[in-house]
């Protein structure tokens, strides 16, 4: 009788601390979205403004950034200030990774959220699968953006694709077996001319690849932006300065 109350009673407290939790978190959100309701171009020049004092310090410079959209929790406008201050971090590849499956049909809404951000921004946006949405550039040295959209086909479905298409090419007297060198040369075919990613940022309690290019994330760190999907400038800065401090030994 005595354990059962108890049990009880623990169950009763650690719901109590749930509550609480939560309460405080919702209060935590409004905070911030007051703090943040700015007029975008005041918004802009906060985030730029922080994005270049803390950039000049980061050693390593990143080549690939991937970020796991989900349309779900990130706005159009979250995920445009991404690509906005990584413009300014000089990264000269950015994708999205569409979890929802919902982003690719908004591409054109996402390009002019872009440049709405964009105004004042020097630099050049650029779209690998739609030229006809390129941005512009302000000042003749301004560093350019190449933009990815992918989804889930363009993880293991396209990796099924490819080894088809290699089986369909090779005859029962020619074969020989598949090298990984030549399934990562014919993959490349397959894709936009991008590296690898170097770092992937994602929002949630959970890390999950969602599908994403499971040959292309070998070498790549995950690091955590915010628990509640979240996304502001210096969570961005942060996850910059957490992957500056990783030691990839490669296998060694």
């Amino acid at each position: 009788m005595l354990s059962r109350l108890l049990g009880e009673f623990l169950l009763f407290l650690v719901h109590l601390i749930v509550n609480v939790l939560v309460a405080v978190q919702n209060v935590y959100h409004q905070f911030w979205a007051k703090r943040d309701d700015l007029p975008t171009c005041e918004l802009t020049k906060r985030d730029i403004s922080i994005v270049m004092e803390h950039v000049p310090r980061l050693r390593k410079k990143l080549h690939h950034l991937v970020v796991l959209a989900h349309t779900e929790y990130h706005s159009l406008s979250d995920l445009a200030r991404v690509v906005i201050w990584s413009l300014v971090a000089g990264i000269p590849y950015v994708s999205l990774y569409d979890v929802t499956g919902n982003l690719k049909q908004d591409e054109e809404k996402l390009f002019h959220k872009i440049q709405q951000h964009k105004k004042g921004v020097p630099g050049y946006i650029k779209w690998a699968n739609k030229p006809d949405l390129n941005g512009y550039t302000n000042g003749m040295n301004a560093h350019t953006v190449i933009v990815n959209i992918f989804d889930s086909y363009d993880g293991r479905p396209k990796i099924a694709q490819c080894v088809s298409h290699i089986a369909a090419e090779s005859s029962i007297e020619n074969y020989k077996e598949l090298t990984v060198e030549e399934l990562n040369y014919r993959l490349n075919l397959m894709y936009p001319s991008i590296p690898d990613p170097d770092l992937v940022i994602y929002t949630g309690p959970v890390c999950r690849t969602s599908g994403l290019l499971p040959w292309q994330i070998r070498l790549t760190e995950f690091i955590q932006l915010s628990l509640d999907h979240s996304v502001n400038v210096k969570s961005y800065i942060g996850a910059l300065y957490k992957y500056n401090k990783c030691d990839q030994r490669f296998g060694k």
